[in-house]
């Protein structure tokens, strides 16, 4: 899993430098593998801490941001990793001063991988007891605050977000039994996030 690690951070280091040589150059059309915007992000179902690149697929209302999380156990010295596909949805703008304040929904497809993560369960566990544990479907709802950064070649803006969110097994716990109470399935995420010329 260290090997993925590395090369997402690659992937992102040579994005955001193929991003840096295109603006010295000057170039007036922008290329479809460079990033919008580099993303850093504290909890939220990906990770302890993630980090990861993000794209505007429609205009700048839907963007789907590639992530990498990971979460030591604290039982062991395990580690779990986690790499995402967040989609996000900006439902409008509101501008206060030279903030930009725009509220968001969306979806995270997550995929974890550890020593006790499954796809498929393995024959030990009851059936139709546990369901898969590898990939989770995480909806949230948020707010972005926005700061343009002015006569900056590479930085365009920067942004802080918060996001609540859940994860398919809380939902599901939460409806189907009285163990899991509606207040127990959230979380919080905070973030940041640059964003490119």
């Amino acid at each position: 899993m260290r090997r993925i690690f590395y090369g997402f951070l690659l992937l992102i280091l040579s994005g955001y430098s193929a991003f840096a040589q295109d603006t010295i150059s000057k170039q007036t059309k922008r290329k479809w593998y460079l990033p919008r915007e580099v993303k850093f992000q504290y909890a939220g179902n990906i990770g302890f801490l993630a980090g990861g690149i993000t794209y505007y697929l429609t205009d700048d209302w839907y963007r789907l941001s590639i992530m990498y999380g990971n979460t030591s156990m604290h039982t062991s010295v395990r580690t779990l990793n986690t790499v995402a596909f967040k989609n996000t949805f900006v439902l409008t703008k509101f501008h206060v001063g030279k903030l930009r304040l725009e509220p968001t929904i969306g979806m995270s497809i997550n995929f974890g991988s550890t020593h006790n993560t499954y796809r498929k369960l393995p024959t030990y566990f009851p059936t139709d007891y546990y369901f898969q544990n590898k990939i989770h479907f995480a909806p949230f709802w948020g707010g972005i605050v926005y700061y343009p950064i002015k006569n900056n070649k590479l930085i365009k803006g920067i942004d802080i977000y918060t996001e609540i969110g859940t994860i398919d097994n809380y939902l599901l716990e939460c409806i189907r039994t009285d163990k899991v109470g509606w207040d127990d399935i959230w979380n919080i995420a905070l973030g940041v996030s640059i964003h490119l010329h």
